[in-house]
């Protein structure tokens, strides 16, 4: 009599090979995933630099982005109409960020709290219809794990460019 089927013996073998495949795997993934995740990261906030700066020119107005309690936490783009750089009940809401998962975002010195634009595209401290100091500084974006990360850097003109951060650089933060 003949019986189809796998041995105890095979099974466990079989179960070895696949038990030493995702132990080598996984961790590779799981940087894959955290790297995906930065990288979307720093882009959502790089185009949130660019829509508040293209707003401020098309409206003819200053244009503000301001976080949600820190720039992880999600931030708020509005057509700033008193320059206060806060979001007031007569000024219109444009977009809203929600939390970004799994990063560190930190925005140095002068744009610790907002990115405010001038009717021209340039960056400027909020407080003067179309003046006010220019406003330039960076923002940093790193895994909360550990790791590389990336730091967008905004001009003075009010553009903004991505560059990448060591993973020893973000430990530093």
């Amino acid at each position: 009599m003949r019986q189809d089927g796998l041995t105890l013996i095979e099974l466990l073998f079989t179960l070895l090979i696949v038990a030493l495949l995702l132990g080598i795997g996984l961790p590779s993934f799981s940087n894959q995933i955290q790297s995906t995740q930065t990288r979307t990261s720093a882009i959502h906030l790089l185009e949130s630099i660019n829509t508040t700066r293209t707003l401020a020119v098309s409206q003819g107005n200053r244009a503000t982005m301001r976080h949600t309690g820190e720039w992880h936490q999600g931030w708020q783009i509005f057509v700033d109409l008193n320059d206060n750089g806060l979001l007031d009940e007569d000024e219109t809401l444009v977009s809203e960020a929600n939390p970004l998962k799994g990063v560190r975002v930190k925005g140095n010195n002068p744009l610790r709290n907002y990115v405010s634009f001038i009717q021209s595209g340039e960056s400027r401290y909020v407080g003067k219809a179309n003046a006010g100091a220019f406003q330039a500084g960076t923002f940093s974006i790193c895994p909360e794990l550990g790791g590389a990360g990336y730091k967008l850097v905004l001009a003075r003109s009010g553009r903004a460019r991505m560059d990448t951060l060591s993973a020893e650089e973000c430990l530093a933060l």
